[in-house]
């Protein structure tokens, strides 16, 4: 087994952790699991069991009533791993084990489901497993906490005329969640190497086989949003399993697209993916029911994304499947019978649910504010934006928004609450664990991912071509 470490390795540059991974996708699990075994460890002995606090509050429960829901979910969920990635979890158990911290496959297939699980619980009339005929709900005085309803992301891509130079794509995520006990210090950049498919980069936690996306060599990028619907189950792949197959296969926008499209799917999430050598983006918003894709506006050469559905038909010349109608209960708007009744319904400062919709107006006007003038460096004071066009109020740094609704801003930012887990209480909120500004055509990449929130830190500039070599 020790030929399979010959070509991985782990570095820390400029202060940031990172992974290289090559082989089959048992050999890239294998030295995944070997180098970070003991990363691996504090995921599942600590950070796995704060999750679950997190849902255990969420729905006034004991922490071992939602646990036995989350190993209920991952039960049903662990049918839906392709070969190909149960293979590089097979290698993460045994390599972790083979480093001194003996470990399951099982253990690896739950972890990988957390995320999932925590977009079914954090809204009302979610996914039942206990009857999945049913809905589950919220207590009748609501949930016990609304911490997750901040956990989102959001994104933009831009290209010719909007940007500068010469009108290469740029491409920036927010990857906006909680910091549980263990992740703070944990948060890995992976540049992969497989013997079959592209070659790419993605940012995840230890002992995870994707999250929130990346982008590869060539030039294909993927993010992922939040967008919740009343159609979801755990019966499908999840959220790291779509991005991290989008990133391994796709070589166009549509051979990327069509890996959300054709693979059974969790919950509700917007994927934004662009192709930087085609000038092409495309939003696809998906379900466990349906996928509908969102394209840039005619004679507009750029794309965002926040956490809230835009494929309303006749809303940002969207024509298609109207998924604003399988959202409204689960965001609980007022009112979607037309688009200007939704776009007021998600402007009510006291809706608990929606995920801060001021973001996606706040691109709008930067995007037009910096016409022609996108830079790598332009591009990062967007994504570190802390300006409400809803309250016209500046959120101050280090300091966090009132709520999801009211002063939340493209750097997200949240306030902490207290949670019970097993080992004792933790505080935990949602804020920035990660921006990416990207020119994913040449490699180049701007990284914030030390701080929290990360967008209100340092960032570093990398080239995923030279990581790749390294």
């Amino acid at each position: 087994m020790d030929n399979y470490l010959n070509s991985a390795s782990l570095r820390e540059q400029q202060g940031i952790k990172i992974v290289r991974l090559a082989g089959t996708h048992y050999e890239m699990g294998y030295q995944h699991g070997y180098l970070l075994a003991e990363p691996i460890s504090v995921m599942l002995n600590q950070t796995m069991p704060a999750a679950v606090a997190v849902i255990a509050k969420t729905l006034h429960s004991s922490w071992e009533d939602a646990w036995q829901k989350y190993l209920s979910g991952a039960a049903v969920a662990e049918k839906f791993v392709p070969d190909c990635l149960l293979s590089e979890m097979q290698g993460i158990a045994d390599g972790a084990t083979a480093a001194g911290y003996p470990t399951t496959l099982e253990q690896i297939r739950t972890w990988n489901t957390m995320y999932d699980q925590w977009c079914i619980y954090a809204h009302p009339h979610f996914w039942n497993v206990d009857d999945p005929e049913t809905k589950g709900q919220f207590h009748e005085h609501g949930p016990g906490t609304r911490i997750l309803a901040g956990a989102g992301c959001s994104s933009f891509s831009a290209w010719g005329k909007q940007v500068g130079g010469n009108g290469s794509m740029i491409f920036c995520k927010n990857e906006d969640n909680l910091n549980l006990p263990g992740q703070l210090e944990h948060r890995y950049m992976f540049v992969c190497a497989p013997k079959e498919g592209i070659a790419h980069l993605y940012l995840a936690f230890p002992g995870m086989v994707g999250f929130d996306g990346g982008f590869n060599a060539k030039g294909i990028s993927v993010m992922t949003q939040y967008d919740a619907s009343i159609h979801e189950t755990m019966a499908g792949y999840g959220l790291g399993v779509l991005t991290r197959l989008a990133l391994l296969n796709g070589h166009d926008l549509s051979s990327a697209l069509e890996e959300f499209r054709s693979n059974p799917r969790r919950t509700g999430i917007a994927y934004h993916c662009a192709d930087a050598k085609n000038k092409q983006a495309a939003v696809i918003e998906c379900s466990a029911k349906v996928t509908t894709e969102r394209y840039p506006l005619t004679n507009t050469e750029s794309l965002w994304q926040a956490n809230h559905s835009i494929c309303y038909p006749g809303y940002m010349g969207y024509s298609g499947y109207n998924y604003v109608q399988d959202q409204q209960l689960v965001y609980e708007l007022d009112d979607v019978s037309s688009v200007g009744d939704y776009l007021t319904s998600l402007k009510a400062p006291y809706n608990f649910v929606v995920p801060a919709p001021s973001r996606f107006e706040r691109y709008d006007q930067l995007l037009h504010q910096h016409y022609g003038k996108i830079d790598l460096e332009i591009a990062k004071e967007i994504m570190c934006d802390r300006y409400d066009p809803y309250t016209r109020q500046e959120r101050a740094a280090n300091s966090p928004s009132y709520t999801n609704n009211i002063l939340a801003t493209i750097s997200a930012y949240y306030p902490e609450e207290k949670f019970s887990a097993p080992d004792g209480d933790f505080y935990a909120g949602v804020a920035n664990l990660w921006c990416l500004v990207t020119k994913p055509e040449s490699g180049d990449f701007l990284l914030a991912i030390d701080d929290f929130p990360a967008n209100e830190g340092e960032f570093k500039s990398f080239n995923f071509f030279e990581l790749l070599e390294a």
